[in-house]
């Protein structure tokens, strides 16, 4: 009889504790069609589209927008900078990220300070190559950068704030020196490279992309691309470097670009960590990484979940830096805590 009892209160506190697991997570409020409803609410929203398990969800184009116009999306060509290098690495343009960057930039530039030159690609790519200058903070620099005669040296004479590799400092030079590596080493532009390599093997067309005044396309920012072409790109990276049954760019790198490699400080909100040119963090139990563009150009890719979710958002004419980063946060809470629920 002792036994019985035992085994029977045994029995009820598992079932306590199972019951009061699965209360844990309440059932949502809303649906995917609610969130699409209210996603207008943001004011100058382009486009949003919930792509899961191998084809589109929902999409949807507000105001002057569609899947097919192509649009400055700003620093989201920083993570496009980021496919690049792993190709080039891929196919023996550059030894690795560890080859420092002195050798790939003199032939452009002369003498580089042994500091700088031996900076490494890997710095480039996590933000932490130390040159002082962060532009979440000011955008003057920014401004100073481009009026410069030349953007390479005028990067390449800045003071250093911190040593390579220890310290996250987001600027426009890093992915801007690594555009004029992958020129100098591919013997291509930086878009032509992209185009044989990258833009081909899925489709993507011919798009503006603005250059410095040297020529050497913008490392940074000012690739234009379709909501489509940001859905292949995330597509590229869900499927672990293939795209329509193609190998473009080695599993290996894709990993590398898409996990933590260093601590942002919480520089960006949902952005705790970031990789090679991509946002990291964690919804609950979720990893996801994601390009980042001014004022709302996302592409959020969650593996687990074989999601994606795109955006762009009108930044041209958006009058001041707190309205630009309100509609950015706006969109980016919206995805990591409306649509990723939804899938959990």
């Amino acid at each position: 009889m002792k036994t019985n009892r035992v085994i029977i209160i045994l029995l009820l506190i598992f079932l306590t504790i199972n019951y009061s697991c699965k209360k844990e997570k309440s059932p949502l409020n809303y649906s995917l069609d609610d969130v699409f409803s209210n996603a207008g609410q943001i004011k100058n929203l382009r486009c949003l589209i919930v792509y899961k398990d191998n084809h589109i969800i929902k999409e949807k184009y507000f105001h002057p927008g569609d899947s097919l116009a192509a649009f400055d999306v700003r620093s989201v060509t920083k993570s496009v900078i980021s496919t690049l290098t792993g190709i080039a690495i891929d196919k023996g343009y550059i030894q690795s990220e560890d080859q420092t960057i002195g050798g790939c930039l003199q032939p452009l530039v002369g003498t580089i300070d042994s500091i700088k030159a031996n900076i490494k690609i890997r710095d480039l790519l996590s933000m932490t190559c130390g040159i002082s200058g962060n532009d979440l903070i000011s955008i003057s620099r920014m401004t100073d950068w481009l009026n410069a005669p030349n953007q390479i040296t005028f990067i390449l004479n800045s003071p250093m704030d911190s040593k390579p590799g220890q310290v996250f400092t987001y600027n426009n030079d890093a992915p801007h020196l690594m555009s004029a590596i992958l020129t100098e080493v591919t013997e291509m532009s930086t878009f032509q490279f992209a185009k044989k390599y990258l833009f081909q093997p899925l489709g993507i067309k011919d798009h503006y992309w603005l250059t410095d005044k040297q020529g050497i396309y913008n490392g940074a920012a000012g690739i234009n691309l379709t909501p489509y072409d940001m859905l292949k790109l995330g597509q590229l990276y869900l499927n672990k470097g293939v795209y329509n049954g193609v190998r473009v760019v080695s599993e290996e790198w894709i990993n590398k670009a898409s996990t933590f490699k260093i601590t942002t400080n919480n520089a960006e909100d949902f952005g705790p960590g970031y990789g090679y040119f991509w946002w990291v963090g964690n919804k609950e139990s979720h990893s996801y990484f994601f390009a980042n563009g001014y004022g709302g150009q996302f592409i959020v890719v969650v593996p687990d979940l074989k999601l994606i979710v795109v955006t762009t958002n009108n930044w041209v004419n958006v009058l001041g830096q707190t309205a630009a980063g309100q509609q950015w946060y706006d969109t980016l809470d919206m995805i990591i805590n409306k649509i990723i629920p939804l899938y959990d």
